[in-house]
C-alpha cells in the first residue's frame, strides 16, 4: 500500500512539474521556400493538428507553448520541410530586458522568427524525387514501372517510398482551406 501511495505521489509531482514547465512562447513562422507549406503541431503522441497553410514567402504569428512540437510539409507533395536544418521545431521562450541598463530586471517576452526552409537533400534523394515526379507525369502505372527496373532492391524501395509520399499528399484541385 505504501508503495502505491509513493508511486501516486511521484506521478502527481511529475504532473505538477510538467504543468509548471509549460510556458507560452511567441513565434513568427516564415515560409522561405517557393512552395506552399502546411504547418502542423503535435501536443500528444500520434495527434497531428494542421494549423496553417502558408504560401511562398508568407509568414504567420503564432502563440504556442514550449511543450508543442511543430513540423512542416509541402502542401502538394507531402515532403517534410525543415527549420534550422531539423525536421521538427520545439519553441523556446525568449526574454529580453525592457531596460538595457538593468538587464536582470523586468524581462519581457519577444517573438522569435522561425524560418521554414527546403531540406538539404543528398544527390541520391534529389534524383529519386525527380525520377518519381517524371514517372507520375509520363507513365500510367508508375509502381509497376518501378518494380520492372533492373536496379538494386534498396533503390526500388526508396522510389516506392517517394511515390507513396507523393500519392498520399497529391492534391489535384486545392480544397477550400484556411490560408494565411
Amino acid at each position: 500500500m505504501d508503495r502505491l501511495i509513493a508511486l501516486n505521489n511521484r506521478n502527481l509531482q511529475r504532473l505538477i512539474q510538467a504543468q509548471q514547465d509549460e510556458v507560452e512562447v511567441y513565434v513568427m513562422f516564415v515560409n522561405t521556400t517557393q512552395r506552399t507549406v502546411d504547418l502542423f503541431w503535435v501536443r500528444e503522441r500520434e495527434m497531428e493538428n494542421m494549423q496553417y497553410t502558408l504560401k511562398p514567402f508568407e509568414e504567420v504569428r503564432v502563440n504556442t507553448y514550449n511543450t508543442h512540437t511543430w513540423f512542416f510539409r509541402d502542401y502538394y507533395t507531402g515532403e517534410r520541410m525543415h527549420v534550422r536544418s531539423q525536421r521538427v521545431f520545439r519553441p523556446v521562450r525568449i526574454r529580453v530586458p525592457r531596460d538595457p541598463q538593468r538587464p536582470l530586471e523586468d524581462l519581457r517576452d519577444v517573438r522569435s522568427q522561425v524560418l521554414i526552409h527546403f531540406p538539404l537533400r543528398s544527390l541520391k534523394d534529389n534524383c529519386l524525387w525527380l525520377i518519381v515526379k517524371w514517372l507520375k507525369r509520363t507513365v500510367n502505372e508508375p509502381r509497376q514501372y518501378i518494380n520492372g527496373y533492373l536496379i538494386p532492391a534498396t533503390l526500388k524501395q526508396h522510389l516506392l517510398l517517394v511515390l507513396r509520399t507523393l500519392e498520399t499528399y497529391s492534391r489535384p484541385v486545392p480544397v477550400a482551406r484556411m490560408r494565411r
